[in-house]
């Protein structure tokens, strides 16, 4: 099965050809904010570069969040178009799932987070079985220092002892981390960086969506979205009926 797969998440924009869990070709661009002038000319080049054309495509796979606002929405669009016109399969990677798939450590807390600002991560917990990274600390939108508790928690109710974190943001958190009092690394340059290429390897397994259906996870509501519910004292919907009352 050919996955084209794609992460517009963050500043590294990514985009990688899989033959299932095979990594064919991964083409990366770092600390650039102009995914949506870079991600079709990147996506053409790996499909030439292998004698493909986008309909020769199984399934197309892209990170769904958390991350930038604007850069989801400009990888998410792309594949959406791509499996709708196509009529091809999709599916919708945690970008902190994919963070957690590069390190294959067993017996090991894998601590995926994106800086937040202000002390605050989107992060979740992570543990290889059956050399899948299984989600056990939930992704959400932390504080470091509930973040932390949880780490604490999930170390004292598990037979785990090591932590790693991978992500961004998190190294200068290492005053607290080391109070924390557990064994812990971080991650190296390459695991903390989100990579196309493993997310196309979690799509194998991943359940294919409606493409009409494959919306962003924020993890946290974008500012528009509050000012547009204290504007109209309406509940907050799901985020395509958001879009649509904009």
């Amino acid at each position: 099965m050919k996955i084209l797969s794609v992460s517009t998440a963050t500043n590294h924009l990514s985009v990688a050809l899989n033959n299932d869990e095979e990594i064919i070709v991964e083409k990366n661009e770092q600390d650039e904010r102009n995914h949506s002038e870079h991600l079709d000319p990147m996506i053409d080049e790996i499909l030439k570069a292998n004698n493909l054309k986008l309909k020769d495509i199984d399934r197309f796979a892209v990170a769904i969040g958390p991350g930038s606002y604007t850069g989801l929405r400009i990888g998410i669009t792309t594949v959406k178009m791509f499996a709708s016109i196509l009529n091809k399969e999709v599916v919708g990677i945690s970008t902190l799932q994919a963070l957690a798939e590069s390190v294959k450590d067993e017996n090991t807390l894998i601590v995926a987070g994106l800086d937040a600002r202000n002390d605050n991560y989107f992060a979740g917990g992570y543990v290889n079985k059956n050399n899948m990274p299984e989600n056990v600390i939930p992704d959400g939108h932390y504080h470091i220092d509930v973040l932390l508790n949880a780490v604490k928690d999930y170390l004292a109710e598990n037979d785990i002892k090591k932590v790693i974190f991978v992500g961004s943001g998190l190294e200068k958190q290492d005053d607290l981390i080391k109070e924390a009092d557990f064994d812990y690394s971080y991650g190296t340059d390459d695991q903390n960086v989100l990579h196309s290429g493993l997310i196309g390897k979690l799509a194998v397994s991943a359940e294919p969506v409606d493409p009409d259906k494959l919306l962003p996870r924020y993890l946290r509501r974008t500012q528009a979205e509050v000012d547009w519910h204290k504007k109209t004292g309406k509940p907050f919907e799901p985020d395509s009926n958001y879009v649509e009352e904009v």
